[in-house]
């Protein structure tokens, strides 16, 4: 890992933990449809210049349009959708260590409906994680103090579906749309997302309602920012250290995730949700197969 792959892999961290700050901002006066489909027109939108730039783009999502929509959907719509109505009432922090629960989630779908085998290592990995989530989820699941009528159930519910959906977009990804180019693949995916999301931001969008800057600024970073150019960071990390460290940045987002939380948004994680946390972040550096001294090696 060269210095400027390190410092694209900090920004890449940072951009895509103050998305789960956008949402906590934005979600409330948006409301969750709008905010987002609004998302992933956004991001859709900034794509579409790199479509018009390259015609080899172009062909890819002309020939495999049909597959880039089942992407658009699990990858970009249905999460987004999810994910924002699960920050009605979960904090920035523990959002974002569901969110690391991907990889596990990759693993599972991969080995069940894709015949790829796990290894000791990941099976563990995914036991721990499971644990980890029930922690998280513990005083919705049990009734601890706090649990009204299992009102964070429900929520972290939504994430971890939402979670679900990232993971089976990039099992069809990987299966079925491997001659196809990174970047045609992330703006053909979030175009025709956007275009299915269009008559739902038409329809949701909170007309009369007066939106305060803050909001506009939160939707408006986490379509071109935490979607469209972090996803075109990611593309470029993978190609210079490899998927394998480059997933790694979902044990990375958390710690940002949880700090910024708490700076800007005054949220801190209770007992079970430290524990929880750690706990996932455990199963996930297992499932991805990571050895420290590799991954920090320069």
């Amino acid at each position: 890992m060269t210095n400027r792959d390190l410092i694209i892999f900090i920004t890449l961290s940072f951009m895509w933990s103050l998305s789960f700050i956008f949402y906590r901002v934005g979600v409330p006066e948006f409301g969750s449809l709008a905010f987002a489909s609004l998302r992933v027109i956004l991001a859709g939108l900034t794509m579409l210049v790199f479509v018009l730039l390259k015609k080899k783009n172009r062909q890819g999502i002309r020939e495999n349009w049909k597959v880039l929509t089942l992407v658009g959907l699990f990858s970009a719509a249905i999460p987004f959708v999810l994910f924002s109505l699960s920050a009605r009432s979960v904090n920035a922090g523990v959002l974002s260590v569901l969110n690391a629960s991907v990889p596990m989630m990759s693993g599972f779908i991969a080995s069940t409906f894709f015949k790829d085998r796990l290894s000791k290592r990941q099976i563990l990995g995914l036991v721990i994680g499971v644990i980890g989530v029930i922690i998280l989820m513990s005083e919705s699941l049990f009734g601890g103090e706090g649990a009204t009528s299992g009102s964070g159930l429900w929520p972290m519910g939504y994430a971890l579906l939402a979670c679900v959906g990232y993971a089976v977009g990039a099992n069809i990804t990987r299966n079925y749309l491997d001659n196809v180019s990174p970047v045609a693949i992330t703006a053909g995916s979030l175009i025709i997302g956007s275009v299915i999301m269009l008559p739902v931001a038409f329809y949701e969008f909170p007309y009369g309602k007066s939106i305060s800057l803050m909001a506009w600024v939160s939707v408006i970073c986490i379509g071109v920012f935490s979607t469209a150019i972090a996803l075109i960071f990611m593309n470029q990390l993978i190609k210079s250290i490899g998927p394998m460290r480059a997933t790694s940045i979902t044990l990375v987002i958390p710690i940002f995730a949880i700090i910024l939380g708490y700076l800007l948004l005054g949220e801190a994680l209770d007992t079970p949700a430290i524990i929880g946390s750690v706990v996932i972040l455990f199963g996930t550096y297992l499932s991805l197969e990571l050895s420290l001294k590799k991954m920090l090696k320069l």
